[in-house]
């Protein structure tokens, strides 16, 4: 038996014939504390029901909000905000990118030259708007550009 009578069934494979998880389940899917996984069902971020008085969470309103979000991480590993990692970049994406520190990026953030978006706490950066600016100035250089000049 695993965590709280469950069996070592993974617990993704559980819930995937199923339309609705009880929070216990979300919150292990979650791997988060009781008190935290009421939290995010009283600010209201999923769908849920009461059935036979007791409440769950509904499966699909719960993996929309997962696909939206980046601090929640789910213990078999699937990543988080799979909506906004493909148009976005992370900070740390485009210091990476461009061989510059996160305050660097934070920098050019203040100066407003990238489209950008608040998810959650974590400032994402639209990667059109990147790729436009970066094609817009010649300060810059992308880091790979850096290393084939190295090795070249």
């Amino acid at each position: 038996m695993g965590l709280q009578g469950f069996p070592q069934i993974p617990l993704f494979c559980r819930l995937m014939n199923k339309k609705s998880m009880s929070v216990t389940e979300m919150r292990l899917l979650l791997g988060i504390g009781k008190t935290d996984s009421y939290w995010l069902v009283k600010k209201g971020y999923f769908e849920t029901v009461i059935i036979a008085g007791k409440m769950r969470v509904m499966v699909d309103s719960f993996e929309k909000w997962y696909d939206n979000q980046l601090h929640y991480r789910k213990v078999d590993g699937t990543p988080p905000g799979k909506n906004w990692t493909g148009i976005t970049f992370s900070v740390r994406e485009v210091a990476e990118m461009l061989g510059i520190s996160d305050s660097s990026v934070y920098e050019l953030l203040k100066k407003k030259v990238f489209c950008t978006a608040r998810v959650g706490q974590v400032t994402r950066i639209y990667k059109d708007s990147f790729e436009e600016w970066y094609q817009s100035q010649t300060y810059y250089n992308k880091a790979d550009v850096h290393k084939e000049f190295i090795d070249g």
